[in-house]
């Protein structure tokens, strides 16, 4: 996120004006640094705080007086070293310590739908797998979506903002829906906004707010992020047993396939490796016409031995 318009947040969040938006964004910040076990006393807090408003203060003198590059980066890592110190002292997540969870698991071909203690409702796609509390007793709903596909309609609620940990990221709400999509055998996660805002944090930064229509994807190897636009409807296609893919990688159509139809395909040569696949797949065709669809395409040639099937 641009400097200058986390300086802004940050500002606001300071004097108190921010929205609820902002306001969950910056504490699931706060939230994604390592922090001490212990709780502060009541005197250390405040003098953190005075420390925390001083150095903001400190950042957002007027640009008119900030000549150089160097006081840019100055200002910078002031802001960033006082979030860093008041979130060090402050937060520490403690998913799967204080609360008991529940492991809902999908299989191959799978598909199931969750109502979670406060209302929200969380559909599976197959080959998933989600930790999900008995009861949400703290400040924080959480949630971590360990592996696969999942689409979440939140339940609204102001005071106690929605965390799902995914891997290496956090996607935080108030009360919104969205799609998240974190195979394990993809280097991509991406989190796709249907209605409402959300937040996506990680590696101690704000990666985005996402607006409806949108969609973050983040590397897993090398820490990139990329937003583009998408139609909501077909990324949650899946609920309704459909799955759209577009310019999708042979690897991704593989996953896909074994997830939808159980079957294995794979790649008879290298130049098939290379192929991208745009296409509609319903998961209730037979095997048979899915792999033909394929395979037309680009004009190849398949060969079957039970499940598995060999593009060349």
């Amino acid at each position: 996120m641009d400097i200058y318009k986390l300086r802004k947040i940050l500002q606001r969040y300071r004097e108190g004006k921010a929205n609820e938006t902002e306001s969950a964004l910056v504490e699931a910040w706060y939230k994604s640094y390592d922090a001490d076990e212990q709780q502060l006393g009541y005197e250390e807090a405040a003098k953190l705080r005075e420390a925390m408003s001083g150095n903001i203060k400190a950042a957002t003198i007027k640009r008119s007086i900030i000549y150089f590059p160097m006081f840019r980066i100055a200002a910078s890592l002031a802001i960033v070293s006082a979030i860093g110190f008041f979130a060090w002292k402050f937060t520490r997540s403690k998913t799967g310590d204080a609360q008991n969870y529940t492991t809902v698991i999908t299989g191959t071909k799978g598909l199931k739908q969750l109502t979670l203690p406060d209302g929200t409702v969380v559909w599976l796609n197959a080959a998933s797998h989600i930790k999900v509390p008995v009861a949400f007793t703290g400040r924080l709903r959480e949630v971590v979506l360990v592996e696969g596909e999942a689409f979440f309609e939140v339940k609204h609620n102001r005071l106690h903002p929605f965390i799902v940990h995914a891997s290496a990221i956090k996607i935080q709400v108030l009360g919104t829906s969205f799609n998240v999509r974190a195979y394990k055998k993809m280097q991509t996660i991406s989190v796709s906004v249907a209605t409402g805002k959300v937040g996506v944090t990680g590696k101690s930064k704000i990666m985005a707010m996402l607006l409806p229509g949108q969609q973050l994807n983040y590397n897993v190897l090398d820490g990139k992020t990329e937003q583009k636009t998408i139609d909501a409807d077909k990324v949650q296609s899946w609920k309704q047993g459909s799955t759209y893919l577009s310019q999708a990688s042979f690897k991704e159509l593989s996953i896909i396939i074994k997830n939808i139809y159980g079957l294995t395909l794979k790649a008879g040569n290298k130049k098939i490796e290379n192929y991208r696949f745009s296409l509609r797949l319903i998961h209730t065709l037979p095997t048979v016409q899915v792999v033909d669809l394929i395979s037309q395409l680009h004009h190849t040639h398949f060969r079957k031995e039970g499940n598995d099937i060999t593009l060349y």
